[in-house]
């Protein structure tokens, strides 16, 4: 494929520097949740675990990668890149299955409606994962388009992160991380428009980016409700 623009010099310091600082986030937006029970983990199931450990490792993933790159470990970035087959419908697998107990563990005490509503974001993260990174995968011989699209995949790793910070440490009942996820991929997509380059795959991420907040928003009205029926009946 030609990339006639698109072969730009990529700022791989910065990208490391912000993958590094999202697993720290992640370890301070998940420690009053889970790593704090360390190590009984009383509450949690070997579920929790396998979907923990598989979210710690996209994340790691994320900052090994470009650190390759910068370091031109190319073979080792390739194979990282194919082992990633491999992790990501296994991460996939565990939010279905995590969103599939939550459902049935709340259910009793809930209502079908309240629930539907409630696994809204949940769900549209992820399918807004399975497309940015199927996105990435078609595109991984396009460098400019494939960074792209796996920034993508990092932001849609902040929003639980932070959303887990805003709640746990200041009570935040507005989720305020999906406006900062979609704040970050429009910047993306204005820089990219300012710079004359190829605006497309950052406005495919901020158009999913978009789509997750208005689903949110949209959880309780009649289409998603029936959409998530037919999450329901068919999956669960």
């Amino acid at each position: 494929m030609q990339q006639p623009k698109t072969i730009q010099s990529i700022n791989t310091k910065a990208i490391i520097v912000c993958m590094v600082l999202l697993f720290i986030t992640l370890q301070i937006g998940f420690h009053p949740f889970y790593i704090k029970y360390f190590p009984k983990f009383e509450k949690f199931t070997w579920l929790h675990h396998i979907h923990g450990a598989l979210m710690a490792s996209w994340i790691i993933l994320l900052v090994v990668q470009p650190i390759l790159i910068h370091k031109k470990r190319f073979a080792a970035h390739r194979f990282l890149g194919k082992l990633s087959y491999i992790t990501a419908p296994l991460m996939v697998v565990s939010m279905f299955l995590i969103l599939k107990l939550s459902y049935h563990k709340n259910l009793p005490n809930s209502s079908i409606e309240k629930e539907i509503a409630g696994q809204a974001s949940t769900i549209m993260q992820l399918l807004s994962f399975l497309v940015l990174y199927a996105l990435a995968i078609i595109y991984r011989k396009h460098t400019f388009y494939h960074v792209r699209f796996m920034i993508g995949t990092a932001l849609l790793m902040i929003t639980p992160t932070l959303g887990r910070i805003f709640y746990g440490y200041f009570a935040a009942e507005i989720m305020y991380e999906m406006y900062l996820t979609l704040l970050i991929a429009s910047n993306l997509l204005v820089v990219d428009i300012r710079k004359k380059l190829d605006w497309k795959p950052n406005a495919i991420v901020a158009g999913v980016l978009f789509s997750f907040v208005s689903v949110y928003h949209a959880r309780n009205t009649d289409v998603w409700q029936t959409f998530g029926r037919l999450w329901v009946d068919t999956f669960y």
